[in-house]
């Protein structure tokens, strides 16, 4: 069968950041081809409705590999959450949901909000600093660690391994120079995990990890300690689009002063500043999948074997779904819901912790900073992560008046 064309005419490079997360282009493809096939074996979702959809129908686009370069195949055991499919998919989410509830996250939120408070007291005596380096980028994955159940003393090495791990050739190839899988790549992280995953093995110590580690499902299926090891790297690493998220945020907050008067005006403003901002500024820009069959999205052909790039930041900035939707707006109660936590059986499972990091960080820095008492570097210029599915600001530079 001879390969379909590309779409020439909207065609682009989805490996290329600068290409991917180049909002007017997609905005172009979502008026003018909102389905169309961008690059070879590549066909792109722009569109609300049509992205939805694609999230919807897990069994028609497999999740499998989803972060793998083309050919590599990892274990099961060394597979994150995202990459699986039914029927182990459902099992895991099924226990890890019993830890990642809206209740959970209340529970979390007093530690939270002391830790926000103590980083932003360190940048008010030291007279400012780059809150992506000193806010953004720890502040999640510790919240993520400390609902494990690891040790706070852990917090900074543990998360510094999986920062490594994100920067490597692991995610791709699921291997570095060092060695394969987790436990060869980065043996430190290994030794650490498999070292708290034997301590609930021997007893419950009421955190996720202990959740993961002795739930057992009514057949006596557990997840073995290989894959809780995984699992948890995966919870952790997952903290990187919260921290980018907090990065849109605080910028926003920083550039903006009528966006600061109003979240002071109205604290209950900042819950849908939040949400407006995981809309517009979707910390994610898409996600992939492939097609089990063939088939079509749109009235576009799409063959058994393509990937499917989910256009989630396109997707939100839908003007077919949400009126004036390139501004920011804090009176936004229009259905449908964003999809930066995507939808259906993948949805993130995190949602309601980002959203309360989210919050908390918010309502501490404006308790922490009058008006206009922390300000962005003079000669600051917004450079966007150079990361192929992230979005949100590289650096954030501050000083205090």
């Amino acid at each position: 069968m001879s390969k379909p064309p590309i779409d020439r005419e909207y065609a682009f490079d989805p490996t290329d950041p600068s290409q991917s997360k180049d909002f007017e282009r997609l905005g172009r493809i979502r008026r003018e081809q909102p389905v169309c096939r961008p690059a070879e074996n590549v066909v792109i979702t722009t569109r609300h409705d049509a992205t939805r959809a694609a999230f919807l129908e897990a069994k028609r686009f497999s999740s499998v590999g989803d972060m793998r370069a083309p050919g590599v195949v990892v274990s099961t055991e060394e597979s994150f959450l995202g990459e699986l499919d039914a029927p182990l998919h459902p099992k895991i989410r099924r226990i890890l949901m019993k830890g990642f509830t809206r209740s959970g996250a209340t529970a979390a939120e007093p530690w939270t909000r002391a830790n926000v408070a103590r980083r932003l007291e360190a940048i008010q005596e030291a007279g400012g600093g780059d809150l992506m380096q000193r806010l953004a980028i720890p502040l999640p994955g510790s919240v993520s660690a400390h609902v494990l159940g690891i040790p706070e003393p852990l917090h900074e090495p543990v998360m510094g391994w999986c920062d490594e791990l994100l920067h490597s050739s692991w995610p791709a190839t699921g291997k570095t120079e060092r060695g394969e899988g987790i436990a060869g790549s980065f043996p430190e992280l290994s030794a650490t995990l498999d070292g708290l995953i034997e301590e609930r093995q021997r007893e419950d110590h009421g955190d996720l990890l202990s959740l993961m580690v002795r739930s057992r499902d009514d057949d006596g299926w557990e997840i073995g300690a290989h894959h809780v090891r995984t699992l948890t790297v995966n919870i952790l690493a997952g903290s990187l689009s919260a921290s980018y998220m907090l990065g849109n945020l605080l910028y926003r907050l920083l550039r903006d002063p009528d966006f600061d008067a109003a979240l002071r005006e109205d604290p209950a403003r900042i819950t849908l500043a939040v949400e407006e901002s995981l809309r517009l500024e979707a910390p994610v820009t898409f996600l992939f999948r492939t097609a089990r069959e063939d088939g079509e999205i749109g009235g576009c052909p799409v063959h058994r074997g393509e990937h499917i790039m989910l256009g989630i930041a396109a997707a939100n900035r839908d003007e077919r779904a949400y009126s004036d939707s390139e501004s920011f707006r804090l009176d936004r109660d229009e259905s449908p819901d964003h999809l930066a936590f995507g939808i259906g059986p993948h949805v993130c499972v995190g949602n309601h912790l980002t959203r309360m990091i989210g919050r908390v960080t918010l309502e501490e820095t404006l308790a922490h900073f009058a008006p206009g008492t922390l300000q962005l570097a003079p000669d600051y210029q917004w450079t966007c992560v150079d990361h192929l599915q992230e979005y949100g600001p590289e650096a954030l530079p501050t000083r205090t008046r």
